[in-house]
């Protein structure tokens, strides 16, 4: 029997079939994002950046505009104040390229893993966007391995698209180094500086970009390097510099510099008692050169954070000395240590809040360099404008526990009751709510200042001029205070009051001759933990 013939579809469904498949492709295909670098950011990347672009945010973008699969672009350092959108813009530089194929892996480099997995996160919100999914769609979906495994981890997303991002932490070992045959040919180096890094720090984490994440890249690999200034022997102040000038750094050396860029030129201002008769800074001079900050919500800053910090972080004022301050910066420079030797006794010094400032909580130790006795400044846990007593109550019981101290000094003059109050009722617990230390545990040791500021910060500045007290690391606000602070003047300076404690206790300054007397000490349970120096 003779199978019938099957039915040929005729040229019109045919040509049906063809416009309907057609149809289908051209909406799956995705849109054509803007080729102008502004108006793509704006398309693909809605709600990242409210704000208008200012001229470094150009400055970044041209040069990101420029980079194809095959160039090699010159490394790109970007010094910008706090909070101006260093890490937004370099977590969109990267998928911004990826995106477009002209970068295919990616290494994300912070300080620590986590602060590295934490922009890994962040770049992957931006990849799995709507809007990147309508644009890029190649970027915004995982790739999926032949046994059906996702490659979208917390330190490694591998998009679609075969672009790859690797959060890298400076803290762990370097475990990537390729996928399949690929080196990285985007390596962008965000948060390295640490205030408080100690000589030994900076330089193992120079050794470590120099001699292992920098030859791993590829032969045409792009570089962005961006951070605020720190201190003045931070990686950011030598990558800032100018190649071959005094302190540059000397690797990446056809570097494009990007600032310092503060945020307000010419910023002036002063510390004014309101109509409600609040005092609070206000600022009397200056330019924010940056799009959307206003000098209202500059100074808003400046009372939130501290004009410290604010100077710090947004204004890279790591040099300036005040003639009139009790130490220069070039002392403190010289009687900086990188470590200590063995301690006899460790102090918390705490100087509260006088209504507006900071608490002051600064820790130290006494020990022995050769024969002579020498004093050693080990952390600062002081709290920001604004902390409630519960928590710079807590912050002190977390330095005192931290570096296992001997007791904690507070002034008796002034509101001592208070603090030690607060101290005695603060309770220090872990994540688990498992109490590590509470505050009738810790021994306490009250001073009188019989005399002003400047009468007993002197000979505190005297042992630094004579090399007998030494700053182990940065300490960038309390540095700060030492060079800046003018006696005399208002605010007070916390964290120098507290170092005066410190060395108080400590006995590096003598009795009722710095205008300080030690009340009641009970040397029994002072020296339980070490034995006295002085016996």
């Amino acid at each position: 029997m003779t199978a019938a013939p099957q039915q040929l579809m005729s040229l019109g469904a045919i040509s049906a079939l063809l416009d309907n498949i057609e149809a289908q492709v051209v909406s799956a295909s995705p849109k054509r994002a803007p080729l102008h670098w502004r108006e793509r950011l704006h398309t693909v990347f809605p709600g990242y950046f409210p704000l208008p672009f200012s001229e470094p945010h150009a400055q970044l973008w041209r040069w990101v505009e420029g980079i194809t699969a095959e160039s090699t672009p010159r490394p790109f350092v970007a010094i910008w104040p706090r909070g101006r959108g260093k890490s937004t813009h370099a977590e969109a530089v990267a998928v911004d390229l990826g995106a477009r194929n002209a970068r295919h892996y990616c290494w994300y480099v912070s300080e620590t893993q986590e602060q590295a997995d934490k922009h890994v996160l962040s770049m992957r919100f931006m990849m799995e966007s709507s809007a990147m999914l309508e644009y890029f769609p190649g970027v915004g979906r995982p790739k999926v391995t032949k046994t059906g495994g996702r490659t979208w981890r917390r330190n490694l997303l591998v998009a679609d698209n075969d672009f790859a991002v690797e959060a890298i932490g400076l803290d762990k070992a370097i475990r990537g180094g390729k996928i399949e045959s690929q080196r990285p040919d985007l390596i962008i180096f965000d948060d390295i500086d640490a205030r408080h890094d100690t000589e030994n720090a900076i330089t193992k984490k120079q050794q470590t970009i120099t001699t292992s994440i920098l030859p791993a890249g590829a032969h045409n690999c792009a570089v962005v390097f961006c951070q605020n200034l720190i201190h003045r022997d931070s990686i950011a102040h030598r990558l800032a510099r100018r190649p071959g000038t005094e302190g540059a750094a000397d690797y990446l050396a056809d570097r494009v510099i990007s600032g310092p860029f503060v945020a307000v030129e010419g910023l002036t201002y002063e510390y004014q008692r309101q109509a409600d008769s609040s005092l609070r800074w206000v600022i009397t001079g200056g330019r924010s050169i940056w799009a959307g900050f206003t000098l209202e919500m500059c100074e808003a800053e400046i009372n939130r954070e501290g004009p410290s910090a604010f100077e710090l972080e947004s204004q890279h004022d790591i040099d300036a000395d005040n003639p009139l301050a009790l130490l220069e910066s070039a002392i403190l420079d010289t009687t900086r240590v990188s470590s200590h030797p063995d301690l006899f006794r460790v102090l918390v010094g705490v100087d509260p809040s006088g209504g507006a400032g900071q608490v002051g909580i600064i820790a130290g130790g006494v020990g022995k360099l050769g024969k002579d006795t020498h004093g050693y400044i080990l952390a600062d846990y002081s709290t920001p404008i604004g902390t409630g007593a519960s928590d710079w109550g807590i912050a002190v019981l977390r330095c005192y526990h931290a570096l296992d101290a001997d007791g904690i000094v507070v002034e008796d003059n002034f509101g001592g009751d208070m603090v030690e109050n607060t101290i005695r009722t603060a309770v220090l617990v872990d994540d688990e709510g498992n109490v590590i230390l509470k505050g009738t545990n810790v021994y306490i040791i009250r001073v009188h200042a019989s005399r002003g500021k400047e009468v007993r910060a002197q000979p505190v500045a005297s042992l630094y001029q004579l090399g007998k007290l030494h700053n182990v690391g940065h300490f960038p606000e309390l540095e700060k205070q030492w060079t800046q602070w003018e006696p005399g003047t208002k605010p007070s300076p916390d964290r120098l009051d507290a170092c005066v404690w410190v060395a108080t206790g400590l006995n590096l300054t003598v009795g009722d001759s710095v205008g300080v007397v030690i009340n009641d000490i009970d040397q029994d349970i002072y020296k339980s933990k070490r034995r006295s120096i002085w016996d």
